[in-house]
């Protein structure tokens, strides 16, 4: 008995194959673009540290996120750099890994507030540092 094969459905199946295992190489990439959340408070002008108040001229005219650790605990700064007319708040932080390092993306939001800082602190709930810091801000509409 010979067999006979549907060169059609062989085809599509060898395509459909190629898909599903392609797409358990891709997906896993684009879902890692969504971050682990970080729990942050804000830190009270009065309590930020003397260290962070130390070396905020340096960086109070840029736009940026930093993060530095002190005495075990992670803090978060946002600046909102020269845009005077605006304060800057932190709305949320994730954590993501791509292979081996880890990135912080601080996200922001610049809004007009009737006594405007500069920059904002915050303390995490995190353990060790990151080995990048990105900010990603925008400008609330009124």
């Amino acid at each position: 008995m010979e067999i006979k094969w549907n060169t059609k459905a062989v085809l599509y199946g060898i395509i459909a194959l190629i898909l599903v295992i392609g797409g358990f190489l891709v997906v896993p990439k684009f879902l890692g673009e969504k971050g682990e959340p970080v729990e942050f408070t804000l830190v009270e002008r009065d309590e930020i540290p003397e260290k962070i108040l130390d070396v905020m001229p340096k960086y109070v005219d840029e736009e940026r996120a930093l993060a530095c650790k002190i005495q075990d605990k992670i803090y978060v700064i946002a600046t909102r750099g020269e845009n005077k007319d605006y304060g800057v708040e932190i709305e949320k932080i994730e954590m993501l890994k791509d292979e081996d390092k880890i990135t912080m993306k601080v996200y922001s939001v610049y809004k007009k507030p009737e006594n405007s800082h500069p920059y904002i602190v915050v303390e995490t709930n995190l353990k060790e540092l990151p080995d990048k810091v990105e900010l990603i801000n925008k400008v609330e509409e009124e």
